[in-house]
C-alpha cells in the first residue's frame, strides 16, 4: 500500500529537495515572495492566538510559522472551538524560487482527528471492548490500540508506534491530504489579497 499523495506542480517541475521529504502527502511549488508573503500575513491574520479576535469558528483552521525547520504548522478546531494540531508544510530550502513545499498530515492519537481516517469504527469499537476486558486497559487506550492493529498498520498510516506516554502518531488519508491542500491553497490566496500592516504606513 502506498500514502495518498497529492502533487500540485506542473508535470515537468522536478522536486530538488524532494529527498529530505520522503514522508510528504502534499507537494507544491510556490513563488518565492508570495511564500514570504504568507509567512508575513499569518501573524497578523490566521495565528492561532488571534482566534478570539478573528471570531474562529469550530472547524475553522489557523496557522503557526516554523523557522526551524522552515515551513508553517497548521491547527483545526474542534466543535468545541479547541485548535489542535494537525499538519504541518516545510520548506527544505526557502531560497529556491519557486519554493518546493511538502505538506506532512501529523495526527496523533490524543487528539480529535485521531479516527477520522478509520474505514470501520465499529469493527475498533468491538475489539477495543474485547481489549480493555482482556488486558485491564482503559476503553481510550485500547480502542487507539484497536485502531493500529486493525487499521492504521495494515494500511500503512502509522508513522509512529506509541511512545511511553501511550501517544503513536499517523499520515493522513486521501480525504484529509484533500483538506490539507485546500487549506494552504486558500491561506496563500488570503495572503495574497491582504493588506499587511508593513503595506499602510
Amino acid at each position: 500500500m502506498t500514502r495518498a499523495l497529492i502533487n500540485l506542480a506542473p508535470p515537468n517541475h522536478i522536486y530538488k529537495t524532494a529527498s529530505q521529504m520522503p514522508e510528504s502527502q502534499l507537494q507544491m511549488i510556490v513563488p518565492r515572495v508570495l511564500w514570504r508573503r504568507t509567512r508575513a500575513y499569518i501573524p497578523h491574520f490566521e495565528a492561532v492566538h488571534l482566534a478570539g479576535r478573528f471570531g474562529a469558528d469550530p472547524g475553522d483552521y489557523e496557522w503557526e510559522v516554523l523557522d526551524q525547520p522552515h515551513g508553517l504548522k497548521w491547527w483545526r478546531r474542534t466543535k468545541m472551538g479547541d485548535a489542535a494540531y494537525c499538519a504541518a508544510i516545510l520548506v527544505p530550502d526557502p531560497n529556491l524560487d519557486p519554493v518546493e513545499a511538502f505538506g506532512i498530515i501529523d495526527i496523533a492519537s490524543d487528539t480529535p482527528w485521531w479516527f477520522d481516517a478509520a474505514i470501520d469504527i465499529g469493527l475498533i469499537q468491538g475489539r477495543a471492548e474485547a481489549l480493555s476486558r482482556d488486558h485491564k486497559i482503559s476503553i481510550e487506550a485500547s480502542r487507539v490500540l484497536a485502531s493500529i492493529q486493525e487499521d492504521y498498520q495494515p494500511r500503512e498510516l502509522l508513522t509512529a508506534t506509541p511512545d511511553q506516554d501511550g501517544i503513536a502518531w499517523r499520515s493522513g488519508d486521501l480525504t484529509e491530504v484533500t483538506l490539507l491542500k485546500d487549506a494552504i491553497v486558500g491561506l496563500i490566496n488570503r495572503a495574497n489579497k491582504a493588506t499587511l500592516p508593513a503595506e499602510t504606513r
